[in-house]
């Protein structure tokens, strides 16, 4: 059934501000520090401060924490091992861990490096690929190579060391600057990586080492977009078509292939939902957007259809919950919802005509609150289901949760509407503690 018709199966749900109590104020900020050392956390470490101090500014998240430092493009340049210093946030100590870099031969100079992370937070590598050249020595000419060397996080040992190679003599290593490395929880993915001397990049144009030994585990002759939880490459079984996709878990099982997929935009996750978004081509004018559940393996149904109407809506997976947002899509009939995973049942839910009514230029959901921005200015906050606003206000937002802790985000109505700064702030009996606003 279309997501026009889906759009309007809800009840209407107020959103007018009403007045509310004072907003609360912001947190203390207690910096964390890095460190280098590589010894193993001991119980004689004093507990985690609860709110950490600012994220830098290319953080990500990934595998139940938190990382900067770690650029997954390859960085051509001499010292690159020097601008490559990956922090990762310990859940359990509350400090940033510096792993150790790789160590590189005497008589060898470094012409380039990148890293990835492979697996999670409780077992994590970090995986360096670093390609080094040894000046020639006549009468032998220039030796360039490519080695990758695995990390242990809890340890910051280094665990594996691999040159890698060509996986049949008629290709070749690519110019590692069209190299990129992805993260997943099996190993890392290493895209465009070789080359038969015909095309800048040939099959198999990904090619997944294992965080376990570097080996190569699996390849696809198709470059992949890569999740932590899964990887999408473009693939139909009909001949001519140029639509079509097929997902694979990082272990390289194929779990999903439809020829009128559009795009896989994203994986949504958070706890132990796992849901793959994606375009979806109906007919000639026509895409929706469907939701793929990585547990169940299948399409979920949002409401009495497994599409809603339009491409490029927005979507955030928390608590169980869906928030799908299709007011900025130019050819969508859904307006916005919260959908509940567990009871199949909308806690919010406004179609695309009273939606756009609404003078509301910015949404964000997390943990049953949905932060709304509106055109004027002002600013409101739903607890759901409850349809009438909590707070006229926000100066934190929380909005994504790692192991333990949760992202927030501070500072945000002022000038600009960006995040002003992003803290971690530990959980308290297994949930975000507040202030919610």
């Amino acid at each position: 059934m279309s997501g026009h018709r889906l759009a309007l199966l809800g009840p209407a749900v107020c959103l007018v501000i009403a007045s509310c109590s004072e907003t609360a104020s912001p947190p203390a900020v207690t910096p964390t520090t890095s460190t280098s050392t590589s010894t193993t956390t001991t119980s004689s470490v004093p507990p985690p401060p609860p709110i950490t101090g600012p994220l830098e500014k290319d953080w990500k998240s990934y595998g139940g924490t938190a990382y900067f430092g770690c650029p997954e493009e390859f960085t051509l340049s001499k010292s690159a091992l020097e601008d490559i210093r990956p922090k990762i946030f310990d859940t359990k100590t509350g400090q940033y861990v510096a792993p150790a870099v790789p160590g590189i031969l005497p008589g060898e100079n470094v012409t380039g490096a990148m890293c990835a992370l492979s697996g999670m937070a409780d077992d994590m590598k970090v995986v360096y690929l670093v390609a080094t050249v040894k000046p020639a020595q006549a009468p032998q000419p220039d030796v360039a190579k490519t080695t990758a060397y695995a990390f242990d996080f809890k340890t910051g040992q280094q665990v594996v060391t691999k040159e890698l190679q060509p996986p049949i003599p008629e290709l070749t290593l690519t110019d590692a600057k069209h190299w990129r490395l992805g993260a997943t929880t099996s190993g890392v993915a290493w895209i465009n990586a070789f080359t038969d001397g015909h095309a800048t990049a040939s099959p198999p144009r990904t090619v997944i080492l294992s965080g376990t030994d570097l080996s190569v585990a699996w390849s696809d002759p198709a470059p992949g977009h890569v999740w932590q939880d899964v990887l999408s490459f473009q693939r139909n079984t009909q001949a001519g078509k140029t639509s079509g996709a097929e997902l694979r878990r990082p272990s390289g099982e194929a779990i999903y292939q439809d020829n009128d997929v559009v795009t896989v935009d994203a994986e949504l996750s958070d706890g132990p939902d796992k849901l793959v978004k994606i375009t979806h081509r109906d007919s000639p004018t026509a895409v929706s957007t469907m939701f793929f559940d990585l547990n169940s393996k299948s399409i979920i149904k949002v409401g009495d259809s497994d599409r809603i109407s339009g491409g490029g809506l927005a979507a955030t997976l928390s608590d169980g919950r869906l928030f799908v947002d299709g007011r900025d899509s130019a050819d969508s009939q859904f307006g916005f919802g919260v959908w509940n995973l567990r009871t199949q049942q909308w806690e919010l839910l406004k179609n695309r005509e009273d939606a756009k009514k609404l003078p509301i230029s910015k949404m964000a959901f997390f943990g049953d609150h949905l932060y709304i921005t509106n055109t004027g200015q002002t600013f409101s906050v739903l607890a759901l289901p409850a349809p009438d606003p909590v707070s006229t206000n926000w100066t934190i937002r929380p909005f994504e949760r790692i192991s333990g802790w949760t992202l927030v985000c501070r500072g945000e109505t002022t000038a600009g509407g960006e995040c002003k700064e992003i803290v971690m702030v530990q959980d308290q009996d297994g949930h975000y503690p507040g202030p919610w606003f």
